[in-house]
């Protein structure tokens, strides 16, 4: 009897440290932008980092109350870099209270990663020139609290009927780089010191700058993390279709926080 509980134990214990494993991949979602106002279809930006990158399982969709009755609608899902999403909407959005639900499919159960007020973002029409690229694997952008699995019967989540596990499938795209434009620095040179001299040219912030100098430099960073650059590499200025998404400073420190030490902890 004692030896079948150990068994029992075990193996619920094993169920736990897995589901702690598969719930801990997403580091960081966040609203970055909305390019919608009330009553007009939803479109916004999102940041999303993800310990693996891979966005395959997450899901998004406004919730908001239509005649009384709480309803929702499926985004579909643009990628513009490792870290930003592009969402999109067919129906309009008509309840100021409305709310940007974010899911992840784990063994055929729809699990809440976080829930955020849509009007709270802030209103900005910059955009990224979407170009194809080579294809690097889908990412999952306030922190996330810890998930919680949905339940039908709280009206402050999302039934588990009304939620499709499958995904919708889109190409990886990113913007277009500059041509002919190099930073100047020196070996001795920090990406931060960089960020920081360029920062007033871009119209950016320090983080925003960091951020876009990883991202259109990626190769000039050992293993492709944000907190390595390689001393002798040469760097490009990032397009004005990225500078364009790093245009709040709150969120891009956040952002850039999350990523460095998703990177550091490698």
């Amino acid at each position: 009897m004692r030896k079948r509980l150990y068994k029992v134990l075990f193996f619920a214990f094993g169920l736990c440290v897995y589901a702690q494993q598969a719930l801990a991949q997403v580091n960081h979602v966040s609203i970055n932008s909305r390019q919608s106002e009330l009553s007009e279809q939803p479109r916004l930006k999102v940041n999303v980092v993800a310990q693996n990158d891979d966005w395959s399982q997450l899901s998004f969709y406004i919730r908001q109350k239509i005649d009384g009755d709480m309803q929702q609608q499926r985004l579909s899902i643009q990628p513009i870099n490792r870290f930003l999403v592009q969402l999109n909407g067919k129906e309009s959005v008509t309840d100021r209270s409305a709310q940007l639900v974010i899911t992840e499919n784990q063994q055929n159960k729809a699990v809440i990663l976080a829930v955020l007020a849509l009007f709270d973002a802030p209103l900005s029409f910059n955009s990224a020139a979407f170009v194809e690229a080579a294809p690097l694997r889908m990412t999952r952008n306030q922190s996330v609290d810890k998930p919680r699995q949905v339940k039908a019967s709280d009206n402050n989540q999302v039934a588990v009927s009304a939620l499709k596990t499958d995904t919708v499938s889109e190409p990886l795209l990113q913007p277009r780089k500059p041509d002919n434009c190099q930073i100047i620095k020196d070996n001795a040179d920090t990406l931060w010191r960089i960020a920081e001299r360029y920062k007033e040219q871009w119209n950016t912030s320090v983080y925003g700058a960091m951020l876009a100098i990883f991202e259109a430099n990626m190769l000039a960073f050992s293993k492709q993390k944000i907190h390595l650059l390689l001393k002798d590499a040469l760097l490009v200025c990032p397009s004005t279709d990225i500078l364009a998404q790093y245009d709040n400073k709150a969120v891009d420190k956040k952002v850039f926080e999350v990523i460095e030490a998703k990177h550091a902890a490698k």
